[in-house]
């Protein structure tokens, strides 16, 4: 009876989470700046989690630039938002960056874009470069039209520069922020501000977008001032800030802490949670810190990045594509970074594991995850084995499925993967936290 009960409870509570649980766009409606943060339309400060993809024109890797991956993100992942990560011109491109073929990147981005739009969560359009003062036309060109074609949606966020480099001592980041990326900036927010008045925008910062303190000490950021702006429109613009967790720490949160309380708005665009590099091992502690700091300081931040390229930066296992993403085939550092999204999406009040909807042909529910003891299941398809595994990929369990619930009272604390075996022979693998 006590079971039944219980059984009841988590569904009742599953029930109610589904009906009053909204999307990001819907709850928070059109970002803003607000003194020194990036809020809700309402004002209220938030801490928003997202993801960003990998260099849209890079050819080792499969192709994540596709609604499939959009919908696994908001609707698996739980994701506030995605990044576009357009790249302009490099290279080792072969010719496929913006500069060299616009229609091509175009394609790719709005894909994201009508995707991300589809599911009700922000995108972030990046000009991805490290030199974009040399592609000022051109930007101003892309970014007209993409806010023309969409700028009355609240879901979109245009990152005009990603990662200007300049030197690293604090005069030579000055002076590339007043002679190059302030210039560039209010040229692109003017035509940004000509065809979209009000959707947030987030502007690269010196060495790396890492001199935010720089900007908001002595750089004099963008005013309304400095702008042309149309009757109605507004300035909301914000500042980016990198890190790496395995590279970035204490020294670099100090730099974040003096912009803000220099008035900076600050959004953290790109994040990993190993060196710089985007290789070596994953730094868990420094991680917590970083999350922990974002979290306490209302800042919005996107992990880099969903691709199966060989480096422990991505979230993918090397070479599984789509299919290793809607599969949880994961690296050590996915596996973190998921975990931190669908945890901080539970305090956000966005949906915390998985959508239901009921036009997808199949739809599996796992309930509560991070679990004490057991796991409910609650799905369209008929369940007849499960096993679970190490993250290492060890199998732990192994057994027929007699019930809709899973015992995980024996495990270590911890994450693992739960492989479900359906009656058609289909195995679905899903990331579980046992708490």
């Amino acid at each position: 009876m006590i079971l039944q009960n219980k059984k009841i409870f988590f569904l009742f509570s599953l029930i109610n989470f589904i009906l009053f649980a909204q999307k990001p766009v819907q709850k928070f409606g059109l970002l803003k700046v607000n003194n020194s943060h990036v809020t809700s339309e309402n004002g209220t400060k938030v801490s928003l989690p997202g993801i960003s993809l990998f260099w849209s024109t890079a050819g080792d890797i499969k192709d994540f630039y596709n609604a499939r991956t959009v919908d696994h993100l908001a609707q698996s992942w739980n994701v506030s938002f995605v990044r576009a990560v357009m790249g302009i011109k490099e290279s080792w491109d072969g010719g496929n960056g913006y500069i060299d073929n616009p229609t091509l990147q175009k394609s790719k981005i709005k894909k994201v874009i009508d995707a991300a739009i589809a599911n009700n969560i922000y995108v972030i359009v990046d000009w991805h470069s490290h030199n974009a003062e040399n592609y000022t036309a051109q930007a101003v060109q892309f970014f007209s039209e993409i806010a023309k074609e969409y700028g009355d949606n609240k879901h979109i966020i245009y990152e005009i520069y990603n990662e200007p480099i300049g030197g690293e001592s604090f005069s030579a980041q000055e002076n590339t922020w007043k002679n190059t990326i302030k210039p560039y900036a209010i040229e692109v927010i003017n035509a940004i501000r000509a065809e979209d008045s009000d959707n947030l925008i987030i502007v690269g910062t010196p060495f790396f977008s890492q001199g935010v303190d720089v900007v908001s000490n002595a750089g004099n950021p963008i005013k309304e001032s400095d702008l042309s702006l149309p009757n109605g429109a507004i300035l909301n613009v914000a500042y980016t800030l990198h890190f790496y967790a395995g590279t970035h720490n204490t020294a670099l949160r100090a730099k974040a802490k003096t912009a803000m309380d220099n008035g900076l708005a600050l959004f953290i665009t790109e994040w990993g949670t190993v060196p710089a590099s985007g290789n070596g091992a994953v730094n868990s502690a420094e991680t917590d810190k970083w999350v922990t700091f974002m979290k306490d300081n209302y800042i919005s931040h996107a992990n880099w990045a969903i691709a199966d390229k060989a480096e422990t930066s991505n979230i993918i296992l090397p070479g599984k594509g789509v299919e290793g993403l809607i599969n949880d085939e994961l690296t050590e550092s996915g596996i973190l970074v998921k975990k931190i999204i669908q945890e901080q999406n539970k305090d956000l009040g966005t949906l915390s594991i998985n959508d239901i909807n009921p036009e997808k042909e199949s739809t599996t529910i796992l309930y509560p995850n991070p679990s004490k003891d057991t796991i409910f299941i609650k799905s369209s398809n008929t369940i007849k084995e499960y096993s679970i595994h190490s993250i290492e990929g060890k199998e732990i369990i192994n057994s027929s499925l007699n019930s809709k619930e899973i015992d995980i009272s024996n495990l270590a604390f911890g994450s693992y993967i739960l492989k479900l075996k359906s009656s058609n022979n289909k195995v679905s693998s899903y990331t579980i936290i046992k708490k």
